[in-house]
């Protein structure tokens, strides 16, 4: 009996135990269950908190951004709904009562294209036809409030109510301002036209004075000479002259021009060589030249022959007009002078002791 006693007992007390263990793991998980439902609770607390105060920044800051618009809705939405009611009544009394429609076409197009005009400056596109289109139809509804005023003073008034909304529209969001430029700015934009207008005039008789190039199969190709122009305009018509630069110095970029000319004054009979040294060193003779201007008189040379080409120095110039054309001393324009006509005997009409340095 003992011993089925201590059992019993034993049962006992081993079921009271998983009670107890029982009751500790519902009262966890209930506690689990708390803390899991409080942080869920509060998510979606903070989330609607983040959402509104979202909400909330957005509508402040677009309220900041678009206070100057907000100023001009009742002028813009007033006269919108004067003249739509108008023109309703109006509708009806001509097209009965279908007429009520009269808004859509008078009102409607209006503002529509109105409405286009700032979502296409938006998405980038061209807005001259919805700026025609807004104007058009402002004059259509003008129009008819003129005609539907029962006299001259209520249609002007109805005319100007109709195109007052759209006006004011226009002017606020069709043509949104810029910011102002600055003195420096505006200079240098207008320099940058005024550059822009030089080159263009230069391209343009670059253009009328360039060659064509004509191959075997009938094609032409422009060919330029290149080198220092100044843009020189005379009688109407505007022309290109070589010039030279201070500081730079007198090249060529074209060899097959340059060899060209190397090649033609390479042809030239010698010059003659003269007994008297008094002479020759009064003419300006490559002796009493530098080596600097001596190294110099071929490019000179080919300069001329390029002008009496292009026309713009006579078939056999003067020493006088060749030192004018090149703007160099006149024991220069004697030598290149020399080098161009080597048979000419004529001294020319330059004294190198009277020339005047250009």
């Amino acid at each position: 009996m003992s011993t089925w006693a201590e059992n019993r007992r034993a049962d006992k007390v081993v079921a009271a135990e998983q009670r107890r263990a029982d009751q500790a793991l519902l009262f966890e998980q209930r506690r689990t269950d708390q803390e899991t439902a409080a942080k869920l609770a509060e998510a979606r607390k903070n989330a609607a908190r983040a959402r509104r105060t979202a909400l909330w920044t957005a509508l402040t800051g677009w309220l900041r951004a678009h206070t100057l618009d907000l100023l001009f809705v009742p002028v813009i939405v007033v006269p919108a709904v004067l003249a739509w009611t108008a023109m309703a009544e109006y509708g009806r009394e001509v097209f009965g009562p279908v007429g009520t429609l009269l808004p859509l076409f008078s009102e409607g197009a209006m503002w529509t294209f109105a409405f286009a005009v700032p979502m296409a400056q938006r998405a980038g596109r061209s807005t001259g036809w919805l700026h025609l289109g807004t104007w058009v139809f402002a004059a259509v509804a003008a129009v008819l409030n003129y005609v539907h005023g029962s006299n001259l003073a209520h249609g002007i008034v109805m005319a100007l109510v109709s195109v007052g909304g759209v006006v004011v529209h226009q002017l606020v969001t069709a043509s949104p301002a810029r910011k102002r430029r600055t003195r420096a700015e505006r200079d240098a934009q207008r320099l940058d036209r005024q550059a822009a207008r030089r080159v263009l005039a230069v391209r343009r008789a670059a253009l009328d004075q360039a060659v064509a190039k004509l191959s075997e199969d009938g094609t032409a190709t422009l060919v330029h000479q290149p080198g220092l122009v100044a843009y020189r305009r005379r009688w109407g018509r505007a022309r290109l002259v070589p010039t030279t630069v201070p500081g730079l110095p007198v090249t060529d970029s074209d060899d097959d021009w340059t060899a060209e000319v190397s090649e033609y004054l390479s042809a030239l009979p010698a010059p003659r060589p003269s007994t008297d040294r008094s002479t020759r060193k009064a003419s300006g003779s490559a002796e009493t030249l530098p080596a600097e201007i001596t190294d110099k008189v071929t490019t000179y040379a080919a300069k001329v022959r390029a002008a009496i080409d292009a026309g713009e120095l006579p078939a056999r110039p003067s020493q006088t007009q060749v030192r004018k054309f090149l703007r160099i001393r006149g024991a220069v324009a004697v030598e290149v002078h020399r080098v161009l006509f080597p048979t000419d005997t004529d001294p020319g009409d330059d004294d190198p002791r009277q020339a005047v340095t250009a």
